[in-house]
């Protein structure tokens, strides 16, 4: 698998010690509108930090959360020979995991277009990979920090770090570092609007199997 490299950055361990629980399928609907909400709450931040960061108006939307089997992501997002600007994060604390964001080529470049104003950016250098590193981690922690307040958590966030490879090449690599016993994953399809160019993304949620149980307790606990 292709690997971007950065001020001697590596992300071959990104993915490593990465699990998820084994039943998602059966989360309620309390539980699943409560997710949603959280992430609803973090958009909203983010849209703020993001607007701030970049001097533009900003728009994001999170239409609808999915329960999705790790190996069907590749097909949710466009197909398995996709090529997609990964951001990855891990979160610990009362909960441990992954975040990634997962952007295609065409979306990458055109936030790098609007933000530097660059035709034709390649989103590979050093500038470019930050910015899509700084978007993704406001995202992310934006999110992590309204899951933290929502559901009274200690949680922490790593500095973003990236990959840029085919979607089935990185999700392969996923299977490959985690348990095969835990199939699924919580996706969020993301839309940004950016001085109205409205472009696509994911985001993708992978907690172990004890964090989402602690989570989804957590959930009922507040009804």
């Amino acid at each position: 698998m292709k690997k971007v490299r950065c001020q001697a950055r590596e992300t071959k361990n990104v993915y490593r010690g990465i699990q998820m629980i084994g039943r998602m399928d059966e989360l309620t609907e309390l539980q699943a509108s409560a997710l949603k909400e959280i992430v609803n709450i973090g958009v909203g931040n983010a849209v703020t930090s993001l607007s701030k960061m970049i001097g533009k108006k900003i728009s994001i939307e999170v239409p609808e959360l999915k329960v999705e089997k790790i190996e069907k992501v590749p097909e949710s997002a466009g197909g398995a020979d996709t090529v997609v600007s990964g951001v990855i994060m891990y979160v610990e604390g009362d909960i441990n995991g992954y975040i990634m964001m997962l952007l295609s080529r065409s979306t990458a470049e055109a936030i790098c277009t609007i933000i530097t104003g660059e035709n034709s950016p390649d989103i590979l250098n050093c500038m470019n990979q930050s910015l899509i590193e700084e978007v993704g981690h406001i995202l992310a922690g934006s999110y992590v920090s309204s899951l933290s307040e929502f559901l009274g958590m200690n949680l922490k966030i790593s500095p973003p770090m990236q990959t840029y490879d085919m979607l089935g090449a990185i999700m392969d690599h996923i299977l490959i570092e985690m348990s095969r016993n835990v199939e699924y994953t919580l996706l969020f399809d993301t839309f940004f609007t950016i001085e109205g160019n409205r472009m696509e993304g994911i985001l993708l949620t992978l907690f172990d199997s004890g964090s989402m149980q602690g989570i989804l307790a957590r959930i009922e606990a507040m009804v």
